[in-house]
């Protein structure tokens, strides 16, 4: 893994706190992201992954702490600063949300046409080149009908880049995709951290691809960040929590009621 270029911090995210009536989601967690590095969040269900990237987003407003990307505090800008600073922001979704009436195409060149003064041709031009760079050219008059899972998390990322944003964020790139497709998202991230030089966050479940594409991984437990190190430094963390996670055990602090009990499973014709 290529180390990031500076330490100049391109997000920053202080003390956040975010609760949904009695149930806590996130709880003063302290995040920070160089320029051109990736960070890999890992977590089980409902620990709060999603709601931090939406944070980030400004489409949620903490109810303590905060988040600043590029050095603004994110829920105190105005309507018209949120959209500029949104713009350095490429959003790949967890199943793509693709426009299904619109071809790839025209739903990687929506932005474009809404955000830029570029002609057709060039607006053309642009769309044959995000798509060269995720694996999926000629593929420009297609329907995300017409599209597997695995090619339409591809789009995604091709209508992300289109606005040639600084930061990248990826909400679950690799749920419901199988062994190979996940390992093709995963060196297509990585492809677009080095080739475009971008600040990413990936929120994964799949420890192989958080190991190949981050420089460094974190993990929420029960709304708290209880690590965030570089994959090396995980991987050996003594931490029982991190460590049931590695592992996939069911017995441990992870789960919040206990696990079912083990049952021997035996064979017919073994002895």
């Amino acid at each position: 893994m290529a180390e990031y270029t500076t330490e100049k911090s391109v997000i920053d995210v202080v003390n956040l706190s975010k609760a949904f009536g009695p149930k806590v989601v996130l709880s003063n967690v302290n995040l920070s992201v160089k320029e051109g590095e990736s960070l890999a969040v890992l977590g089980g269900s409902g620990t709060g992954k999603t709601v931090l990237l939406r944070n980030i987003m400004g489409l949620l407003t903490p109810d303590s702490g905060h988040v600043t990307v590029d050095g603004k505090t994110i829920h105190k800008l105005s309507r018209d600063e949120l959209f500029e600073t949104r713009k350095k922001i490429g959003m790949c979704f967890q199943m793509a949300a693709l426009f299904d009436s619109m071809t790839v195409e025209e739903n990687i060149a929506f932005s474009l046409r809404r955000h830029t003064n570029m002609t057709k041709t060039q607006i053309a031009s642009r769309v044959d080149e995000c798509l060269n760079m995720v694996g999926m050219k000629d593929t420009q008059k297609l329907k995300p009908v017409e599209l597997s899972g695995g090619m339409k998390r591809r789009v995604g990322f091709a209508r992300a880049i289109a606005l040639k944003p600084k930061i990248l964020l990826f909400d679950e790139p690799t749920t419901g995709l199988d062994p190979v497709m996940t390992d093709v998202i995963g060196r297509i991230i990585l492809g677009l951290k080095m080739e475009l030089g971008v600040t990413s966050i990936t929120i994964t479940h799949d420890l192989k691809s958080a190991f190949n594409i981050a420089d460094r991984v974190a993990l929420l437990f029960r709304g708290e960040c209880i690590a965030c190190e570089t994959p090396e430094a995980f991987q050996s963390n003594a931490h029982p929590v991190v460590q049931q996670f590695l592992k996939g055990d069911a017995d441990g602090p992870f789960l919040q009621d206990p696990p079912p009990p083990k049952w021997t499973l035996s064979r017919k014709g073994t002895t």
